[in-house]
């Protein structure tokens, strides 16, 4: 019988059952198939303790998987990777990031046949060739009749008795916004190529995925804090839909404040958090080191 050592399981306490993809599962495949596999060994934080010792915070540490999966069940995610953003300082570290390791990785990823999804946000996504646009079934947007009407429109618009509760008006805020809006595309070494498809919501991707058997979502691009963990098709609603999320966490770059902008304490804080919630994290290095030393399985 196969044995597993404990560092193989999520070091999850608090989390649903159902988001937990087995390490067991990912890689079992049905006797006498042949499959190419990627070698994945992902960083997870666990937050227990050896039986002997006692339960403490402080003796908690990271820990790997050891995965071999296979590639046809993987996907690399490119999530909100602009030609240019609101603030400047933070768009030419996003730049630096995207030229130096994550174009190498989808340079990787394409040579090997990892299938690459593109998610660049709706307002681009629906300007491309090829977005998918999956949800061409999908009702106007009405609720089910069960569903509350709560909260009500007013306040979310912060109107009626609720426009004390606004926020402050900042001013160009708007403006700056259509501009980014209007103006924002695909960065131009992360262009979609032949008919790699690019999807506008969580719906989509999800769709997208069914269609595949895709079971393994690794995202590259911005930002960590920020879009990679709110958006829809982000690893924290996409984990939610139980697929297995990897965040390639030196492609990705915070959403920092003027404290945290030095040294990215707000990115640093939320790759913890991520890794001690379902999602597991690797190096782009080690993920172009396992694409390039790719090999046939058989089981």
């Amino acid at each position: 019988m196969k044995k597993y050592t404990l560092s193989i399981f999520l070091p999850i306490l608090l989390m649903p059952l159902s988001a937990v993809t087995p390490p067991w599962e990912s890689t079992t495949l049905e006797d006498d198939t042949i499959t190419r596999a990627i070698h994945i060994n992902a960083r997870y934080y666990f937050r227990y303790t050896n039986p002997d010792e006692e339960q403490r915070e402080s003796l908690s540490h990271h820990a790997e998987t050891d995965w071999r999966i296979p590639l046809n069940q993987v996907a690399l995610v490119c999530l909100d990777i602009w030609n240019m953003d609101l603030h400047q300082d933070m768009h030419e570290r996003d730049d630096r990031i995207t030229r130096e390791r994550i174009s190498p990785l989808i340079k990787a990823a394409r040579a090997q046949g990892l299938q690459i999804i593109h998610a660049p946000g709706p307002h681009i996504a629906r300007r491309h060739a090829n977005w998918l646009n999956l949800e061409k079934d999908k009702s106007s947007g009405a609720e089910s009749n069960d569903t509350p009407n709560w909260p009500p429109p007013t306040f979310l618009k912060k109107t009626g008795e609720y426009v004390q509760y606004a926020s402050p008006e900042v001013p160009n805020m708007l403006r700056s916004w259509d501009i980014l809006r209007d103006n924002a595309g695909f960065h131009d070494l992360v262009q979609p190529v032949a008919d790699e498809p690019v999807i506008a919501t969580g719906e989509e991707l999800h769709r997208l995925c069914a269609e595949k058997g895709i079971l393994f979502l690794i995202y590259v691009g911005f930002h960590t804090p920020g879009c990679m963990t709110t958006r829809n098709y982000g690893m924290i609603d996409m984990r939610d839909r139980d697929y297995t999320c990897i965040l390639v966490r030196d492609c990705t770059n915070g959403m920092e404040t003027h404290e945290t902008f030095d040294d990215q304490t707000s990115m640093k804080g939320a790759i913890a958090f991520l890794e001690q919630n379902g999602i597991y994290s690797i190096l782009s290095e080690q993920l172009i080191s396992s694409l390039d030393t790719m090999n046939v399985d058989r089981r």
